[in-house]
């Protein structure tokens, strides 16, 4: 098994995870959760909505890293900066929110673990990368 390849099909799935849970809300709540749901992003300085964007910018370079059309000590390292920024604002935004910010927007249960969902695909794009990083002797 090769540990490169696998550590960046790991990070780019982990950072679509990332991507697509931050937009999970706006798709599957009603329409009358958008005032909630906006005072739930706001919540923290950086908030999901720049997670989203660390995790599809991730996803680029992890994707140039297993099309190998970039330098591998480049991409593990640009990898691990943006999976770990993104991971601490994960944490940020974790920690901002009240638990008023969750319950004041819909009766739907699985949106009190939506937090925990980003946060938890985040972190597993911190050790996709760390794990390509390592697996280049870069570790």
């Amino acid at each position: 098994m090769d540990l490169t390849r696998r550590a960046l099909q790991l990070g780019i799935g982990a950072c679509l995870g990332v991507v697509l849970a931050v937009i999970a809300p706006y798709v599957l709540l009603p329409d009358g959760a958008a005032a909630g749901l906006a005072r739930y992003y706001d919540a923290g300085f950086f908030g999901p909505r720049l997670i989203g964007v660390f995790g599809a910018v991730a996803i680029v370079v992890l994707g140039a890293g297993l099309g190998e059309r970039s330098d591998p000590a480049t991409i593990a390292g640009a990898a691990l900066v943006v999976a770990l920024f993104m991971t601490g604002m994960s944490i940020e935004w974790l920690l901002a929110l009240t638990p008023a910010d969750v319950t004041g927007i819909t009766t739907q249960d699985w949106l009190a673990y939506h937090r925990w969902l980003v946060l938890a695909f985040s972190g597993l794009s911190a050790v996709a990368a760390g794990l390509y990083a390592r697996a280049l002797g870069l570790l």
